[in-house]
């Protein structure tokens, strides 16, 4: 088997609401859905049960949600129930809860459209709840609210790569791209699109964790969207649009799971 190291972890994000704002982490527990705590959380509009993206919907940008579940991943008892805990702070930076009647009624009067909050659930079905969706009188809940598959990476240097094809006239911060992990490629990589030779391979983290199932990250209006101090900048995608088809980066399946940490070396295995 062939090895090559790409770079280190030098970024972990986790996204607990779809949409909104994450945050960083200085480890990451790698389970077969992603990122412990990511994508747990979806807003929908109730009129026609959609799920809400900030494509559609950039002020979801002014949101950031946390998960508060990495202390029942360690095993205190007193906070087992925080798993399902999401934190969702506002621009007034006032904290609401994820699931809460008030949070919908407040996050209804931001958005000004009615929402509600839709959790993705893991428990196996009821007979109950099985028979009403087999009947028709009810809709199974959703796998996931991943666009494609459930961990994204992006490397610095393809980073670098869109700068240099800027001009230097847009700010490609890793932030406006969402990835779960960003590795540091180092100064010494050729330039390009760095992403498109890991396709054919698998990805190991830290020596254990193993990514499978590559496939180039096709991007949307979200990166030209302001968020915190990011102002809008439709130069971002456009330039990604004209020199690759607007694919940044990649998303990957889990193969093997596990704990990950910003410093863990980034191997690419035949």
């Amino acid at each position: 088997m062939h090895r090559r190291q790409l770079g280190i972890v030098s970024a972990l994000s986790r996204y607990p609401v779809k949409s909104m704002r994450g945050e960083a982490l200085d480890q990451a527990l790698i389970t077969e859905h992603g990122v412990a705590g990511d994508r747990e959380w979806a807003l929908c509009e109730t009129t026609y049960g959609g799920v809400m993206s900030a494509r559609a919907w950039p002020a979801m940008l002014d949101l950031r949600a946390a998960w508060a579940g990495d202390s029942a991943l360690a095993g205190d008892p007193v906070l087992a129930d925080d798993a399902a805990r999401v934190r969702i702070a506002m621009p007034d930076g006032e904290i609401v809860e994820a699931g809460t009647p008030a949070a919908a009624d407040l996050l209804s009067a931001y958005l000004r459209r009615a929402v509600r909050f839709e959790r993705i659930r893991r428990e196996p079905l009821r007979p109950a709840e099985l028979e009403a969706i087999m009947r028709g009188a009810a809709v199974a809940p959703r796998r996931d609210f991943y666009d494609e598959e459930v961990i994204h990476l992006l490397a610095s240097g393809t980073l670098e790569h869109l700068r240099s094809l800027a001009g230097g006239a847009a700010d490609f911060d890793p932030r406006r791209f969402r990835a779960n992990i960003l590795v540091d490629t180092g100064r010494d990589t050729a330039p390009g699109f760095v992403e498109d030779q890991w396709l054919e391979g698998a990805i190991e983290i830290g020596g254990a964790v193993r990514m499978v199932g590559m496939r180039p990250a096709l991007r949307c209006a979200i990166t030209t969207h302001p968020q915190a101090e990011l102002p809008h900048d439709p130069a971002i995608l456009r330039t990604a649009w004209s020199h690759h088809r607007a694919y940044v980066g990649l998303f990957a399946a889990v193969g093997t799971p596990g704990t990950i940490r910003i410093g863990d070396a980034v191997v690419l295995t035949d």
